[in-house]
């Protein structure tokens, strides 16, 4: 959720008056969209993987936010800084949660693991799900 309120954040951004500093837009286009793959690649990885994407996610919350402060323009919510900010925000939160929860958070793919590796269910269609499962012939007699 962090990640779609930062990219919807960031694209408000883009849509709203920056004052004199209007060039950034675009870059915050591009980190809008980072933040979308972003939360497609948090569910692709796993392990260190994931970890360093959080890493990743979280630095650019932190440029993100650095970006916001550094420019000029007006200080609310629904200017250009504000919505910049509050995505930048979003972002460094979202990371810094990835990093944490890296582990507890379900991977694509991860119902598909080899399922009842500890032996034989005594289920006949079950046992020869598993069987193709572990690349055997369940026709064969490789029982």
């Amino acid at each position: 959720m962090l990640l779609l309120g930062t990219a919807a954040a960031l694209w408000g951004a883009t849509k709203v008056g920056w004052g004199a500093d209007h060039q950034l837009t675009s870059g915050f286009d591009a980190l809008a969209l980072l933040s979308l793959a972003s939360l497609l690649g948090v569910f692709a990885v796993g392990g260190w993987a994931r970890r360093m994407l959080g890493a990743v996610i979280a630095a650019a919350g932190v440029f993100v936010c650095w970006q916001g402060i550094a420019t000029s323009g007006p200080w609310h919510l629904m200017s250009g800084r504000g919505l910049a900010l509050l995505g930048g925000l979003l972002f460094l939160a979202a990371g810094l949660l990835i990093v944490r929860n890296a582990t507890t958070l379900p991977t694509m793919g991860a119902k598909y693991q080899l399922a009842n590796t500890r032996g034989r269910s005594g289920d006949p269609h079950q046992d020869m799900w598993d069987d193709l499962s572990h690349g055997q012939d369940p026709t064969g007699d490789q029982r």
